[in-house]
C-alpha cells in the first residue's frame, strides 16, 4: 500500500556517526505508554480508528457506485492498540501470563476471522481489481487514478485502492503513508548495533540462561525458543514469556532500548525535519477529511 513521496535510506549524516549520547537511563518496566520522538508524527490510537472507519465509508460507497452491497468487515482491535506496547516485544506480567507470546489484538483476531461471508468473483474484482494486476501499475496517486480507465468501470486496484489513494495519498506530493514508519525501522536498526543494546542484551540472554532458555535477541525470543506461531500461547510459551518479562525488568532493558532508541530517533528527527513536517501536516489534512466523512 505504500505509495510515492520521500523515501528514507541509510545515507546522511548519521549513517557511519558516533553513538549519540544520551543524558540517562530511565528504569522502565513496561513499554506501553512510552512515547518516542517520531511518535509525533504519526496518528494515535484514536486517529488511527477514524482514518481505518473512514476508509471504509470510502471503499462502501465506491462498491455502492459498482453496485455491490458491501458490508466492510469489523475492526480487528489493533488501530486501538498502545502503538509501543509491543515495540520491545512482551514486556507486562499479567499479558504474559494470559497470553504469552500472542498479543492480546492478535487473540482477538483469530478468535473472529473466518466468521465473513465470502463474496463472488465480481465482489472481489470490484474491491481489489484484476488478479492478473501487477504492482507496478497501480495508481500511485488519486490523481493518477483518476486519469486511469479501470475495466467495467472499476477503478485500477478496486475500491480499496481507490479508498486508500483518496484518504492517503491524493496527489502526487503526498508523503508515503510508511515515511514515519520507515524511519522508526532505520532508527530500530542503528540501535541494534549500539553498543548500549548488545550490552543490555547479553545480560538479558543470561538471565534467560539461568532459567534454562537460550536465546540471545529479546526481539525475537519466541523464534529462537523454537515456538510456532500456534504456539504462541500455549502453556510452555506463557512460562517463558513469564520469565522473558521478568529477566527484562531485572536487566532494566526496556529503559535501556527506550533511551538508546529515542537518542538515534532524534538524530532522523533533525535531518528529516522538513519532510516530517509536511508529513504532519497532511496527516492533520487527512484527520480532517476523515472526520467529515464519519461524522
Amino acid at each position: 500500500m505504500a505509495v510515492t513521496g520521500c523515501s528514507v535510506t541509510a545515507s546522511g549524516p548519521a549513517h557511519g556517526a558516533p553513538e549519540p549520547e544520551i543524558s540517562g537511563i530511565p528504569v522502565l518496566a513496561d513499554s506501553a505508554d512510552l512515547a518516542l520522538p517520531l511518535d509525533a508524527y504519526e496518528a494515535t490510537p484514536e486517529e488511527r480508528e477514524l482514518l481505518v472507519k473512514a476508509q471504509q465509508v470510502l471503499t462502501t460507497r465506491c462498491m455502492d457506485r459498482l453496485g455491490f452491497d458491501y458490508q466492510p468487515p469489523p475492526q480487528s482491535g489493533a488501530a486501538k492498540a498502545a502503538p509501543n506496547s509491543r515495540i520491545y516485544g512482551v514486556t507486562d506480567p499479567e499479558t504474559a501470563a494470559r497470553y504469552g507470546y500472542r498479543s492480546p489484538e492478535e487473540t482477538k483476531s483469530l478468535a473472529t476471522r473466518g466468521k465473513r461471508e465470502p463474496v463472488s468473483k465480481a465482489e472481489e474484482t470490484a474491491l481489489f481489481g484484476a488478479p492478473d494486476l501487477r504492482p507496478d501499475e497501480l495508481p500511485k496517486s488519486q490523481q493518477e487514478a483518476e486519469r486511469q480507465s479501470g475495466h467495467g468501470g472499476v477503478p485500477v486496484g478496486g475500491c480499496t485502492r481507490e479508498s486508500f489513494l483518496k484518504l492517503y495519498a491524493p496527489d502526487p506530493e503526498s508523503v508515503d503513508v510508511l515515511y514515519v514508519f520507515q524511519l522508526k525501522s532505520e532508527a530500530e536498526t542503528r540501535a541494534r548495533t549500539d553498543s548500549r543494546i548488545k550490552r543490555v542484551n547479553a545480560t538479558w540472554s543470561a538471565c534467560m540462561a539461568k532459567s534454562g532458555y537460550q536465546a540471545k535477541e529479546p526481539m525475537k525470543a519466541a523464534e529462537e525458543l523454537g515456538f510456532t506461531d500456534a504456539e504462541l500461547a500455549e502453556p510452555q510459551a506463557i512460562t517463558a514469556a513469564t520469565v522473558d518479562v521478568a529477566c527484562k525488568k531485572k536487566t532494566n532493558l526496556v529503559g535501556t532500548y527506550y533511551a538508546v532508541q529515542s537518542a538515534y530517533q532524534r538524530r532522523l528527527v533533525e535531518e528529516h525535519a522538513e519532510t516530517l513536517n509536511l508529513a504532519r501536516q497532511q496527516l492533520r489534512d487527512r484527520l480532517r477529511l476523515a472526520a467529515s466523512l464519519t461524522s
